[in-house]
């Protein structure tokens, strides 16, 4: 009988590039057949035998089980149909592949292998470039068959979208997931082009550089917007691969993509965690320096003036020590509702800190901008001016307010704010409640 060919004796190396190989069982009573059988097969193979139908079965149902199964059918005790016939009722072993070989040429035993789920079907004696032929084909196939069932799988499963298009990028086939995501059916978008999906909002920029990258690379990704079914647009992070044939000729194209509106929603949020006030949800002073900074760079190109107003609430400090910190943090956010009233939406309003609010009115000309800002700062005056009920308490508090006036009185952020810093404080020293424009002294 041939020996079991054991990894154990060799040396790493050769044990890491011998365990890569399939592992096939040859299984006949006749020493003399197995001996031809692996002759024919060590080369490329790892070979593990049997001589009766038990011991084959035995093998079988191991951990290391054998990724072919050569099989006589004429065996004492236990036929090969008997033992294919358990192999394929059996859940472990059901999908191990099986040529019989025997020297049965009868055309009922052929078909009662074959009909039991035999892959192949050989006589004896058996020629050695045959049978090497027909364990490579056979081999070669069913690894074509598990690749192609593993990526049926994830095309019914993936949690992705995924789309299939011919060479003119029209449909052919989507997975359950994109009718998720889409509220499309497979019927509804076949033979149809993915365009229909497109919110609008991409550029012909993106989709040329799509395109191009397709095209160039064979392979493109990237976010955009599409359009549900219903009408209701969502962002997506989307790839495209290519598909050619052996010619270099594309056959076909593959995309998925998935949803990131949570993403999207996500980086908002800290965006405007990073931007803005928690407090009263106005602009923070970082959001204020990138806003100014284009305000102020506008204004360049356009010969305008933009006014910056430095607000600080009178007595605020006393309204914490007696009423304590809590109403005076209602207080600043009824302060920001009444602000949001007095500015238009160009304007750039936010909050410094504590009780300093800042204002700043863009896109004056020469002409206008002094009855702008006299208007702007008289109604801040009034709306501010005015009783606040909060909870029990009636609170009264008013602004001092200081003005710079850009490029009057500086070119750049940092004197303006310091030049409206200081005229707010000039405000506090005549009185409080009142406006105060930058002078220098």
């Amino acid at each position: 009988m041939m020996p079991s060919t054991s990894a154990s004796t060799a040396t790493t190396a050769t044990s890491a590039t011998f365990a890569t190989k399939p592992m096939i069982l040859l299984v006949d009573d006749m020493a003399a057949n197995l001996h031809v059988l692996a002759a024919a097969l060590k080369a490329d193979y790892r070979l593990k035998t049997a001589t009766n139908g038990q011991a084959a079965l035995d093998i079988a149902a191991q951990a290391d089980r054998p990724d072919l199964i050569l099989l006589d059918v004429i065996m004492p005790g236990m036929s090969g149909i008997d033992v294919l016939q358990r192999l394929r009722s059996n859940p472990t072993t059901r999908d191990i592949p099986v040529i019989i070989i025997s020297a049965d040429t009868s055309e009922q035993s052929q078909l009662d292998g074959l009909d039991l789920g035999a892959d192949d079907y050989l006589t004896k004696p058996v020629i050695g470039t045959i049978l090497r032929a027909r364990v490579r084909n056979l081999l070669a196939r069913k690894r074509t068959e598990r690749q192609l069932r593993l990526a049926a799988h994830v095309f019914e499963f993936s949690g992705e979208a995924i789309i299939i298009t011919d060479h003119e990028n029209r449909i052919i086939e989507v997975n359950p997931a994109f009718t998720r995501m889409t509220g499309y059916s497979a019927e509804e978008v076949h033979g149809k082009n993915p365009s229909l999906l497109s919110s609008g909002r991409a550029g012909p920029e993106l989709y040329h550089d799509l395109w191009q990258a397709l095209l160039t690379h064979g392979f493109w990704q990237g976010e955009m917007w599409d359009r549900h079914k219903d009408g209701s647009v969502y962002p997506k992070l989307m790839t495209i691969s290519v598909v050619k044939n052996t010619q270099d000729q594309i056959e076909y194209y593959i995309a998925s993509f998935s949803n990131i509106s949570d993403q999207k929603a996500t980086e908002e949020r800290i965006r405007h965690v990073a931007h803005h006030d928690a407090l009263t949800g106005l602009p923070n002073r970082l959001h204020l320096m990138i806003a100014l900074e284009r305000a102020l760079a506008m204004a360049h190109r356009q010969q305008t003036k933009v006014a910056l107003l430095f607000l600080d609430l009178d007595r605020f400090k006393l309204i914490n020590d007696t009423l304590g910190h809590h109403i005076g943090d209602l207080l600043l956010v009824e302060i920001a509702q009444r602000l949001r009233q007095c500015v238009r939406e160009s304007d750039i309003l936010a909050r410094l800190g504590g009780d300093e609010f800042i204002i700043s009115l863009t896109d004056m000309t020469d002409d206008a901008s002094g009855k702008e800002i006299t208007a702007v700062a008289s109604k801040l005056l009034h709306t501010l001016g005015l009783p606040y009920q909060i909870n029990e308490h009636t609170v009264h508090s008013s602004p001092s307010i200081g003005i710079s006036i850009y490029p009057d009185d500086g070119t750049d952020i940092a004197t303006l704010m310091k030049n409206a810093d200081a005229a707010m404080y000039h405000a506090k020293e005549l009185g409080r409640n009142n406006v105060q424009y930058f002078t220098a002294r």
